[in-house]
């Protein structure tokens, strides 16, 4: 596939995807298993995460994939949007659709993430410039909310076993999860173009302040103990805000985090486009409808509290392994073996 990447349009790419659809709920498991010290933890899984950032900037040419692996993140991905879309099908429908059923959802997302992908691949890039502005709303308007931070519940920092240490460092994945983007789209910057340095700096630097102002305030807005019973804090602090222009302020987010998902299971379905046709094959569109024919079928087996809550207390080992170690494992592989990225 045919595309050629700015640097603002690489890193909005990335911050979209990394930032879609979990930004609302990672919270919880994190501060549930790390308790008061779970914004330390986060500072220092951040920090990893820029390690890792790094390596891949070094290495990403050698993270070749052949038609096994490229099989491997397909069906990844797929199984993954799929429950993505589940997941944003539920939060609808406990926020602002309780009649509405969810099948219409799923087909509502489905259907503007294939006409997007029916598209050029730039429309899909550049339709994420449009939730620049409202993405930072999140930020603006949580902002209403600190005179009832409690800031005690920051401390006292107890580190009690190690457990505590690596279940908090397992859970912030969560928010920085799809990593593997990066390699994916990095041979598609722009040749004279270089990311290494300050402006991979600057983006870790942007997507860590966003993340951990949600983390602060959802540690000092809530109990450890009322932390448990909340699904979705962020939306839960910004419901009890009151503003003059809008009634509920949290219906008005939750549309906007809408937008945002949808954009993030768009570029989900670029990615499957960039690994499926390598290779130039017969009947491109076809193809792209028979995953969005997968994409609003396979969500629907999954849509109920249970099986919604049992893949948000497993996807983070799913993380860990398809976008921590099997890239640094390809990656290793085709060093040794010489094998790149042409």
């Amino acid at each position: 596939m045919n595309i050629s990447l700015t640097k603002a349009q690489f890193f909005l790419l990335l911050f979209i995807f990394q930032t879609g659809i979990v930004y609302i709920a990672f919270q919880t498991p994190l501060i549930s298993s790390s308790k008061n010290s779970s914004w330390l933890i986060f500072i220092v899984a951040s920090v990893i995460h820029y390690g890792l950032l790094l390596f891949f900037e070094r290495y990403h040419s050698y993270f070749y994939l052949n038609v096994f692996f490229r099989w491997v993140y397909q069906i990844y991905w797929l199984l993954l949007t799929a429950a993505f879309i589940a997941y944003m099908s539920y939060v609808l429908a406990s926020w602002v659709l309780p009649q509405t059923p969810e099948w219409i959802v799923v087909v509502i997302i489905v259907v503007l993430s294939l006409y997007a992908n029916l598209s050029r691949p730039e429309t899909v890039i550049n339709i994420g410039v449009m939730l620049i502005p409202i993405i930072f709303l999140f930020v603006t308007f949580l902002m209403l909310a600190i005179p009832d931070l409690t800031w005690s519940n920051l401390f006292p920092i107890e580190w009690k076993h190690t457990k505590q240490i690596g279940a908090g460092l397992i859970h912030s994945i969560y928010a920085y999860f799809g990593i593997e983007m990066y390699l994916i789209y990095r041979p598609f910057l722009q040749k004279d173009l270089q990311v290494k340095g300050k402006p991979l700096l600057m983006y870790q630097l942007v997507i860590f302040v966003f993340y951990f102002i949600s983390v602060l305030f959802t540690q000092m807005f809530f109990s450890i103990e009322e932390i448990n019973l909340i699904p979705e804090p962020i939306m839960y602090i910004l419901k009890s805000q009151e503003v003059t222009f809008v009634k509920r302020l949290d219906i008005f987010f939750v549309y906007i985090w809408l937008s945002w998902s949808i954009v993030t299971v768009m570029i989900f379905g670029l990615s499957f486009r960039m690994l499926h046709f390598v290779k130039k094959k017969q009947h491109p569109n076809s193809r792209i409808i028979v995953y969005h024919i997968f994409l609003a079928i396979l969500p629907l087996f999954v849509i109920h509290f249970r099986s919604i809550e049992l893949i948000k207390n497993s996807l983070h080992y799913v993380f860990i392994f398809f976008t921590f170690l099997l890239p640094i494992v390809i990656i290793g592989w085709n060093k040794w073996r010489g094998k790149s990225v042409s």
